[in-house]
């Protein structure tokens, strides 16, 4: 019985990590049209901090369940097949290279130090899925520019809003 219990716990706590991210996406998606007017494809990155949060207290499995669920539940409510593959490589890759850097740094970084390798990633990686598929080459390149100081900026505040969420909160079992 107490194995069942576990597992039911565990699909719970999957279940609002989850919501949590795509709610935070959907916020994320109406708070940067005002914050970046100026640059219509830059988001803040909110859905991050929870995502760094199961990088930091869950494994690997259960962390990648959740950036697939909610990229596809954002993609579906969201955007469009052509956003969604933009979006999906993007934040495979900075899931990937986040969780990497976490796993073989642990003691070395911080939250804060992982949102930038992520949101630098993140942004690399939808230039380079946008350059392929619309075959743009410059112009790709001076945007990602300005994407890039923006990234670096919400990354860090991201990144700090995560260490406090990582320090408060205790996953005690699961």
């Amino acid at each position: 019985m107490g194995t069942r219990k576990k597992k039911i716990q565990d699909m719970i706590l999957l279940a609002i990590l989850v919501a949590l991210a795509t709610i935070l996406s959907y916020i994320d998606s109406l708070v940067s049209r005002t914050a970046f007017s100026f640059l219509p494809t830059a988001k803040i990155g909110l859905a991050n901090i929870i995502i760094l949060f199961a990088i930091y207290k869950l494994d690997f499995q259960r962390t990648l369940l959740i950036v697939i669920a909610k990229s596809f539940l954002v993609g579906f409510i969201l955007g469009s097949p052509v956003t969604f593959i933009i979006s999906f490589c993007a934040t495979m890759v900075s899931f990937l290279g986040m969780y990497l850097l976490h796993k073989g740094l642990t003691d070395k970084t911080t939250a804060v130090g992982i949102s930038v390798i992520g949101g630098v990633l993140h942004i690399i990686t939808q230039l380079f899925v946008v350059a392929v598929i619309y075959h743009l080459g410059e112009v790709v390149i001076s945007y990602g520019a300005i994407l890039l100081l923006a990234s670096l900026i919400t990354s860090i505040i991201i990144g700090l809003l995560a260490n406090k969420l990582i320090q408060y909160i205790q996953l005690e079992n699961i």
